[in-house]
């Protein structure tokens, strides 16, 4: 059966793909020649996202043959395939608010940033009936292939460092409804598998031993102690989602090397730390050689490096709660989400080193100490005790 993003795509006039090409390659008299449509993603995960497809053709300016790729995004509201309360309502702030993406690019916001990490180039937006919108965006190609080292992660991290300590200093916060407010604190409130999680379940034991002392949970059941210190955190613009998939290299005529930004539809307000937590986790998964330390050691320098760029000055303890918080809460209710529902469907559960799904009542994997969230909410833990006597500017004093 046809999905709507795919119905979207398939409408798409030579009229309509003319305007946005002749805006993507800066040539008003281009005439296109032809043009195929490939779909890049869309109808996982998240139900706001329904479709990425890439637009890609050659066209005719004067005698000259010009190639071209755009992107087409399509959203829609999460009530359309059934959700609730997952942002398909009239709240602006929330974290999941279905139109977000839609305002952020129609605001003008994104032409802001700091030069080093930009989003890409937005050649039009459409609401469509049925709450469905389009987005018409520059094709971005990553000047690594995907494949990036140790240092290109740091240098990414450094750029996010940049952003939030831009408007984590003297930069104004846009003051606009649609932004979400505190997405990590949102998922504390939304998020509440946790509560009815079997912690003595042998699967979720394969990934929480210890259920009675282990630090993650004991971050979940004081998650009220742990809010209140982060929202003594200078308060910034957070890109929301920064698993690395969301990033592209962009090597500039100069040589210096620029972040693109992708997928904006869950940017908040919130504390500082905040955007390093996933991009961490995601590092981490991509650099296995690496080795953990050495990955968080470099991602922390760099985006520390970068809040000292745009004049944030913030001790290190605190930037480092603020990090170690947001990623255990980030990634282990993301985590618990998918215990959860592996629980209620065991019949689909993918062992993590098969193709196939595990028969039902396989022996659960070994356990493996010091997953992500557990070595992030073990050491969330120790600094909430060691940053009681340091003191925090009032955002007040923070933004002189």
């Amino acid at each position: 059966m046809k999905t709507q993003a795919a119905t979207v795509s398939q409408s798409i006039d030579a009229a309509t793909l003319a305007s946005i090409v002749r805006q993507s390659s800066r040539r008003d008299t281009l005439r296109l020649l032809g043009w195929h449509v490939t779909q890049l993603g869309g109808g996982a995960g998240n139900p706001v996202s329904v479709g990425l497809y890439r637009f890609a053709g050659s066209g005719l300016d004067g005698e000259e043959r010009i190639d071209w790729s755009v992107i087409l995004k399509v959203i829609q509201s999460p009530a359309n395939v059934g959700w609730e309360n997952m942002g398909e309502g009239d709240d602006p702030g929330h974290w999941n608010y279905w139109k977000r993406e839609l305002f952020i690019y129609l605001s003008g916001l994104l032409d802001t940033l700091p030069a080093d990490l930009v989003a890409p180039r937005c050649f039009g937006v459409a609401e469509l009936p049925g709450n469905i919108a389009c987005l018409w965006l520059e094709d971005v190609e990553d000047s690594y292939g995907g494949v990036w080292p140790l240092e290109r992660h740091a240098l990414t991290a450094r750029h996010l460092g940049r952003l939030n300590g831009y408007y984590g200093s003297s930069h104004p916060l846009p003051d606009v409804p649609w932004l979400g407010r505190n997405l990590t604190g949102q998922w504390i409130i939304s998020m509440t598998q946790w509560q009815s999680l079997p912690w003595d379940h042998p699967r979720v034991l394969a990934h929480y031993p210890q259920p009675e002392s282990n630090s993650f949970r004991r971050l979940l059941l004081e998650r009220e102690h742990f809010r209140a210190k982060l929202d003594l955190l200078p308060r910034t613009l957070c890109h929301g989602d920064t698993y690395p998939t969301n990033f592209k290299s962009r090597s500039l005529p100069a040589g210096q090397e620029q972040t693109v930004a992708l997928d904006w539809a869950l940017a908040n307000i919130g504390a500082v730390g905040d955007d390093l937590g996933q991009f961490a986790f995601g590092a981490q998964l991509n650099l296995p050689a690496a080795g953990r330390a050495d990955v968080d050691q470099a991602l922390f320098a760099g985006y520390t490096d970068g809040l000292r760029d745009s004049g944030c000055r913030v001790d290190p303890r605190w930037v480092r709660f603020g990090f170690t918080t947001a990623a255990a809460l980030r990634v282990g209710l993301f985590q618990v989400f998918l215990l959860s529902e592996e629980l209620k469907h065991p019949r689909c559960v993918r062992d993590e080193k098969q193709s196939a799904p595990a028969a039902e009542g396989a022996v659960p994997r070994p356990i493996v100490p010091n997953w992500f969230e557990m070595a992030m909410a073990d050491e969330a833990c120790e600094l909430l005790v060691t940053t009681q006597s340091l003191s925090v500017m009032q955002n007040k004093e923070r933004r002189k």
